[in-house]
């Protein structure tokens, strides 16, 4: 579908963690793997992979740590599970992998875009671009300790549909409905160019009041969440282990 450019959504994708012989993480088998193998059978030879979920993006990076065709790029929480991805794990040579603190919140998350992941795309001029879009780095998701809001997920999207001819964008990691059925909501309006208007109509906001969801972690939703898209922006300092972070990442170049 994209074969000759544009912009193709799949929120059900994103299984990045599956591999070759077994289903691993929830996830069954692995649908970026597969998209980039069908890119590549079409004659790209330069595929990047960004992944912003929580968790590393394992079995992309296997899939592909030694084609020099496909550049894998996952930013994940430290110590998450699978507790892979260290800063110095750069597979074959074309992975490169960011480690985050717990506790990242949307200032940092728009650092790390303009300090990093632009400019490693603009270097790396990708005939596609692979985005995985998992959004249980929200504040709210009971699977991690960052605190981001929707609307950095979304600068992230609108920025790197830009990079690139074209993009497949994909779901992922995400086990608060409310967040999950929010910030993709924003992602398809993000693609679209589509503007996110302040309140939901009533139709949207009875789907998010009739959810059921039970969690050992989880809690009732902030109203808020029931009646809007669109999360207040969640800023703060950024703190110098993800500048430092981030500074050694650009060491290693291409």
């Amino acid at each position: 579908l994209i074969a000759d450019g544009g912009i193709i959504h799949h929120p059900a994708g994103g299984t990045h963690h599956g591999l070759r012989d077994r289903a691993s993480g929830f996830c069954y088998f692995n649908d970026p793997v597969l998209g980039i193998l069908e890119l590549l059978d079409s004659g790209m030879d330069r595929v990047l992979y960004l992944d912003i979920d929580a968790h590393h993006g394992d079995g992309v990076q296997i899939a592909f740590a030694d084609d020099d065709r496909v550049l894998t790029v996952s930013m994940h929480e430290e110590g998450l599970w699978p507790r892979t991805g260290t800063i110095d794990d750069v597979a074959g040579g074309m992975a490169r992998n960011l480690p985050m603190p717990s506790g990242m919140h949307d200032d940092e998350m728009r650092y790390v875009l303009h300090e990093y992941f632009m400019p490693l795309a603009q270097k790396f001029s990708p005939q596609a671009i692979v985005l995985q879009c998992g959004c249980d780095i929200l504040a709210e998701d009971p699977l991690s300790r960052q605190m981001l809001g929707n609307q950095a997920i979304w600068d992230v999207v609108g920025a790197m549909i830009k990079m690139a001819p074209r993009c497949l964008v994909l779901g992922g990691g995400g086990y608060n409905p409310y967040g999950v059925a929010r910030c993709w909501s924003g992602v398809w309006a993000v693609v679209n160019e589509i503007e996110i208007p302040p309140v939901l109509t009533i139709t949207a906001e009875n789907i998010l009041r009739a959810v059921k969801w039970t969690h050992s972690r989880g809690k009732q939703p902030d109203e808020k969440m029931l009646t809007s898209i669109k999360d207040p922006w969640r800023g703060g300092d950024i703190r110098d282990e993800v500048r430092t972070r981030v500074q050694r990442l650009k060491g290693y170049g291409l």
